[in-house]
């Protein structure tokens, strides 16, 4: 059920911190406000570097080769029930920077079968397009995705709290420090979203973390910076975006940039944080400019197994 007092207090707090934060480009962290990195010049830099380079054509090419990611994880405490669950998880689809990267996507996603869809963020680009506009132009995805358990969402450093209601009309259930249980008959998993804390923290974050249900838990956070929370916190699985992989990688895929405060090591693919794995997807979506370098973007489709981790 959801709590409407819970999130009017939420939406009100987050309209204030986006008028401020996205206009002086300051974050909001755990650590207090501090200036935004201006990343946008590093990567115009970058995108006149490979313009000049005759690359430019290359890299909006691999921007549009979406790829199928397939990952599992083992966990020795799954419940029996959810051996071989499925979860398909989608992040940072910039719609206004992107165009054709869901239209490549769809015929990845036709037949391919999965218990739940996971979307991690960042369908708009500083809250641009706006929010009408953003959910028309995700509905062809999610008209794709029919996993029996529905679609789970969290919002990204770069969308705006006016987002919600188009989303959820389109039937997306957005977790704004909130938790939900997925159950099997009598076991159960519960997903706990935590609204972006690379720019809009919020202690209500940690408080999700820390009560969004007992058992088996996964994580939905936009980026990897909270993984130590979430690992404290006692999470089995933290799925996050964010960092588009790098977008632009040296060969063998190592970032230039990550856009991270902490956690560098956590920016792309699978990994792990003391007794909790994660994975960081490179993204559907590009930002501006739309180019990929050793680092294509993915549709993952993650299968939880019980048994020992590796």
């Amino acid at each position: 059920m959801i709590d409407r007092a819970h999130r009017r207090a939420w939406a009100e707090r987050r309209r204030h911190l986006e008028e401020r934060l996205w206009t002086e480009r300051l974050r909001h962290t755990p650590e207090g406000q501090r200036v935004q990195p201006d990343m946008g010049a590093v990567m115009a830099g970058i995108g006149t570097v490979v313009r000049l380079s005759g690359m430019f054509g290359r890299g909006r090419r691999n921007a549009l080769d979406v790829r199928l990611t397939e990952v599992e994880f083992r966990f020795p405490h799954l419940p029996a029930a959810f051996d071989g669950y499925r979860i398909l998880f989608l992040s940072d689809l910039h719609v206004g920077d992107s165009p054709g990267n869901m239209a490549a996507a769809l015929p990845l996603l036709e037949g391919l079968s999965h218990d739940l869809a996971v979307l991690g963020g960042d369908y708009q680009s500083w809250g641009k397009p706006a929010a009408a506009e953003t959910a028309r132009c995700v509905a062809p995805l999610l008209a794709a995705l029919r996993p029996p358990d529905g679609v789970v969402a969290v919002l990204g450093n770069h969308d705006s709290h006016e987002l919600v209601e188009p989303l959820e009309a389109l039937g997306v259930r957005l977790l704004l420090n909130e938790s939900v249980a997925v159950t099997r008959g009598d076991q159960s998993i519960h997903l706990i979203g935590c609204d972006d804390v690379h720019m809009f923290y919020d202690h209500a974050a940690e408080a999700a973390l820390r009560h969004g249900g007992g058992g088996f838990r996964v994580a939905l956070v936009h980026s990897p910076d909270f993984a130590g929370q979430a690992a404290a916190a006692g999470c089995a699985l933290y799925l996050a975006g964010h960092t588009h992989g790098g977008q632009i990688c040296l060969p063998g895929g190592r970032p230039v940039v990550t856009g991270l405060d902490r956690h560098h090591g956590l920016a792309r693919g699978a990994w792990r944080l003391h007794a909790m794995q994660g994975y960081t997807s490179t993204g559907l979506g590009s930002g501006e400019p739309a180019l990929r370098f050793n680092c294509p973007p993915e549709v993952a489709r993650v299968t939880l197994k019980k048994g020992a981790s590796v």
